[in-house]
């Protein structure tokens, strides 16, 4: 029995050790570097590691600058170089592959120097590297970057400055096939619309509100709209505003107020089921203290 529970708490053990490592941050490609430990506790500038190559990208330093700080021997190699080395580094005769996350694909077709942006404070679009202490954490500038300085006034928004391809009249490629019955979701989780669609609301609009979306079949009016309403408002008032609905209904009870025991003098009825499962719907005609008004005086049926 008692190498049982040996055995059973040797498991446990192993257990939340595994658990505590598939919780633990993901190790770079062959590096360890923190960037805070240089850049804010040492008072390193960017400069002193990182220099423009002749193509005008920004090349990382390799074993010599590092050597220029760091006591390193290459030819007698310890457990020193894990300081800096992941494990599987070492393992591959500490061999570096690809530290860093993957570019975004938007930068398939970037033209972009670092010699262009001497003046700029690499902060400014490398927001947060100074603060970082991982490269698997570290974050490539996106659109929203670049736009705080290529806004028409301070540096060119043109297309051409900095891509080969894009062009506001060409499409992407995401665009094609069954872009039109598709975007919807892409429309509401991707802010880059906006890029090429400066007056979005409007452009959706324009639209919309000459045809219909996909989803309003035959039996939408009947049956569907109400649950998708109560599910996301914030989709209807793309093109009809909160009075829309209030108009409709004023005159037009919904279908689910026809049913038998809608209103029936039971403590199980129709408006009672409804009310607990989204009472949020029922005030867009009613108020509480319509209810107040009629409960009062009702006892109802067990």
């Amino acid at each position: 029995m008692k190498r049982i529970k040996s055995l059973v708490t040797i498991l446990a053990l192993l257990a939340m050790v595994g658990f505590g490592l598939w919780g633990c941050k993901k190790e770079e490609g062959g590096l360890k570097f923190n960037h805070q430990l240089h850049v804010v506790d040492n008072e390193m500038k960017c400069s002193e590691c990182h220099s423009a190559g002749k193509d005008g990208k920004m090349e990382n330093p390799d074993m010599d600058k590092c050597s220029e700080c760091h006591d390193i021997d290459v030819d007698h190699p310890s457990d020193d170089c894990l300081m800096c080395h992941t494990l599987k580094s070492s393992m591959n005769d500490y061999s570096v592959e690809e530290s860093v996350p993957e570019k975004p694909k938007g930068y398939f077709d970037l033209i972009f120097t670092h010699e262009a942006h001497e003046d700029v404070d690499c902060t400014t679009c490398h927001k947060g590297i100074d603060k970082q202490d991982s490269l698997s954490e570290l974050e490539w500038p996106n659109m929203f970057t670049c736009k705080q300085c290529h806004n028409g006034e301070d540096a060119p928004i043109d297309c051409e400055v900095c891509h080969t391809k894009v062009r506001k009249e060409i499409p992407p490629e995401s665009h094609h096939g069954d872009w039109a019955m598709q975007h919807g979701p892409a429309s509401r989780f991707d802010k880059s619309c906006q890029f090429c669609h400066e007056d979005q609301k409007r452009f959706c609009n324009d639209c919309h509100q000459t045809q219909k979306p996909r989803d309003h079949i035959f039996n939408w009016k009947t049956t569907q709209h109400g649950q998708d309403a109560t599910h996301d408002r914030r989709l209807c008032a793309v093109c009809h505003p909160a009075s829309y609905c209030s108009d409709c209904h004023r005159s037009q009870k919904p279908v689910s107020h026809a049913r038998g025991d809608w209103m029936a003098f039971t403590k199980e009825n129709g408006h009672a089921e409804a009310a607990k499962h989204n009472f949020r719907s029922c005030n867009v005609c009613h108020t509480t203290a319509e209810c107040r008004q009629c409960h009062q005086n009702v006892i109802l049926r067990k």
